[in-house]
């Protein structure tokens, strides 16, 4: 993704400032979607008395986002918002720490968990993953590499 890659992709949010709050909205409802559903998730499971599944749960999704975030550390790509120059749709402030993407990892990786335990609401929270994940990349402050690695990590931890 280039500086003129970006701004034609979002040229029809720009011209809308009301797609552009929706998208801001997007974001943080999206994001609010996938971390209540993860405390739901444990509460269920811890109910349920299957405690190999909750472990699992628990220690794929938790030791994955610890080690994301160091290799996110590691990596400390800038954010398109730095390399390219240009006006992010999401306002943020952050500097590096673009790649993977965290939002994407926690959503895919909740989304994971509750496969192994209810499918038709893991296969949800996926659909609610892929939106968020668009969400960023339209919103300046993720490459669609960095969201497509998030979720892949966070399936993987998810799943494990």
């Amino acid at each position: 993704m280039d500086a003129q890659q970006y701004q034609r992709w979002t040229a029809p949010l720009r011209v809308r400032p009301k797609l552009v709050r929706a998208l801001t909205e997007g974001n943080k409802t999206l994001t609010y979607v996938g971390y209540a559903a993860y405390p739901l998730l444990v509460a269920l499971v811890a109910l349920s008395g299957d405690w190999v599944l909750l472990a699992r749960v628990i220690l794929g999704p938790g030791l994955g986002f610890v080690l994301l975030t160091q290799v996110r550390k590691a990596i400390n790509k800038p954010r398109p918002y730095e390399a390219l120059d240009i006006e992010p749709l999401i306002p943020k402030n952050t500097r590096g720490k673009s790649m993977p993407s965290r939002h994407a990892y926690s959503i895919f990786a909740i989304a994971a968990a509750w496969l192994l335990f209810c499918p038709p609401v893991g296969v949800a929270l996926l659909v609610v993953g892929v939106g968020l994940a668009a969400v960023r990349v339209l919103g300046g402050i993720h490459y669609p590499a960095d969201v497509l690695v998030g979720a892949a990590c966070g399936l993987v931890a998810g799943l494990i």
